[in-house]
């Protein structure tokens, strides 16, 4: 998604006329050479596009494409599907505007999709205003195309976009409290043990507590979409009715979906695991255990404890950190 697809695209075409793993090892032998490439890439990909972009080649680049087809780049564009939009001369490969246009075609594609999911949501059905920062953002073709698609919502862009990024950081690092109020980007949930009701897969059908439930249910705390204050806590009490060992296992899920239904869903993944220790406990009078989600200025906590007994337990995640989510499930 971004700058790195469209990079993805580049190095894709010098694959098609030069070999599967060209840039790997002009990378490896070569890196000025690779970065000097991918360098004037980048400034060729902030100019508007509606006209010829030429994009100069490194020579060991050359080199390496020769000894591998054996032949010359012009004659390798001359017998390609790329005869009539692609030239070679001085060394310098000059595209034509479909051809460099499609480069930016799947990272386009994916950010109309996600503006599109994110104008769905509940939350943000009344958005009239779109704010483009980020280095991505400055290529006038990205503006061009998001412009076309999203006619009724105004533009924001900032004077240097890429730097808008850093300045946002600055800022917020000296005043954490700025933003008082963010939209989950996400569905964050427990696990739960339901009554099994009708259209529950029979799989999950278990007898426990005298009654017939439905096991691996995911009970939404706050859902994908909802505006959360900074420092609100969300408290759910529930009694447990199956233990192991005088430990009980608060599993905590996030989802992509606004209503996932259970955890074992391709959406929903397992985020963490709090422990908590169940001293004599008796199933005929089940405890409740308390479980609380606070949204901190960057952080998510989760707080889980026996009442009237227990001492609570948390733990935290950063929830500007992508990386600290479970990667999704995929068929």
């Amino acid at each position: 998604m971004g700058g790195t697809s469209v990079d993805r695209s580049f190095e894709t075409f010098f694959e098609t006329i030069g070999g599967k793993g060209v840039l790997t090892t002009l990378k490896q032998s070569y890196m000025d050479d690779y970065l000097t490439l991918f360098t004037e890439f980048e400034a060729k990909k902030r100019d508007d596009v509606e006209r010829k972009v030429r994009v100069t080649v490194p020579m060991t680049l050359e080199q390496l494409i020769k000894k591998t087809c054996k032949k010359n780049i012009a004659k390798i564009l001359e017998n390609s599907e790329y005869k009539d939009t692609v030239t070679y001369k001085h060394k310098r490969l000059t595209f034509h505007p479909s051809v460099f246009r499609s480069f930016f075609s799947e990272a386009i594609e994916g950010v109309i999709k996600i503006l599109q999911q994110i104008f769905e949501e509940d939350a943000c059905t009344d958005l009239s205003d779109i704010i483009l920062v980020g280095g991505f953002c400055e290529s006038k073709l990205i503006q061009r195309s998001l412009r076309e698609k999203f006619k009724n919502h105004r533009f924001l862009i900032p004077n240097d976009p890429g730097l808008a990024v850093l300045k946002g950081a600055v800022y917020f690092g000296h005043i954490p409290n700025a933003i008082s109020r963010r939209v989950a980007r996400y569905t964050y949930g427990v696990q739960i043990c339901r009554k099994f009701m009708f259209g529950d897969p029979e799989s999950k059908k278990i007898r426990l507590g005298g009654l017939e439930r439905c096991m691996g249910v995911l009970y939404p705390i706050v859902r994908r979409g909802d505006r959360i204050n900074v420092g609100q806590e969300y408290v759910n009490s529930f009694l447990f009715l199956q233990h192991t060992n005088g430990m009980f296992k608060c599993k905590f899920y996030v989802s992509d979906q606004r209503e996932p239904k259970y955890v074992d869903d391709k959406d929903s993944r397992l985020l963490g695991t709090l422990i908590v220790d169940v001293p004599n406990a008796k199933m005929e009078n089940p405890p409740e255990i308390e479980e609380t989600f606070i949204f901190g200025e960057t952080e998510l906590t989760f707080r889980a404890k026996l009442l009237r007994s227990g001492q609570p337990i948390e733990c935290s995640f950063d929830m500007l950190d992508s990386s600290k989510i479970p990667q999704k499930k995929y068929d």
